[in-house]
């Protein structure tokens, strides 16, 4: 009893935490607000946690069909209900078969599960393909951790680094230990 309660604690701690770094504060404040402004029809957002499981409630949700995607069975419950989907966003084509976004939202996915060129190269195909023409992908990613993808030609043969309405194509916030956490966001060419 007394483990459950104190790991119940710490995942407490840890949310509040997570949700209180800079990069989480600028996509709750500025980013999601401005995402459910644009009224995209649908949108997809990966990366499912404890700490993310109200950033479907940021959109109108009867004008955005706002879908959630975890590669990890065991976080469904902090999905959006009936409209999560349990994957790998390297098939997120084959996950969503029959399903194009206007938007996709992959935060901390490369070098968190994304970690070699075979895998980017499947992640951008499959996000390409699962995208509406037009559509954007904001990749959200550690610079202590992977490769600046502005730089990936991988990335730069299918989407365009772009603004997305009013936000910029790149924003870096300094986070925690210093280290940078830059979101970009990259429209799709077609």
């Amino acid at each position: 009893m007394l483990e459950r309660v104190q790991s119940i604690i710490s995942a407490i701690q840890f949310n509040l935490k997570v949700q209180s770094l800079p990069d989480r504060v600028y996509l709750r404040e500025v980013m999601l607000p401005a995402m459910a402004a644009a009224d995209a029809a649908d949108v997809l957002l990966v990366g499912t946690r404890r700490y993310t499981r109200r950033y479907p409630n940021q959109f109108h949700l009867s004008r955005t069909q706002v879908w959630t995607m975890d590669v990890e069975p065991s976080v469904a419950r902090f999905g959006n209900g009936q409209w999560h989907r349990t994957g790998d966003i390297c098939r997120v084509n084959q996950v969503f078969e029959n399903q194009r976004f206007d938007l996709i939202h992959l935060n901390g996915v490369l070098g968190f599960g994304v970690n070699d060129s075979e895998q980017i190269q499947d992640m951008v195909d499959a996000c390409h393909e699962a995208l509406r023409p037009n559509g954007y992908v904001m990749i959200g990613w550690d610079a202590d951790r992977t490769e600046d993808p502005t730089h990936d030609l991988k990335i730069a043969s299918r989407f365009v680094h772009a603004d997305y309405r009013e936000l910029p194509a790149r924003h870096r916030v300094t986070g925690m230990d210093g280290y940078d956490h830059v979101f970009d966001w990259f429209r799709r060419l077609d």
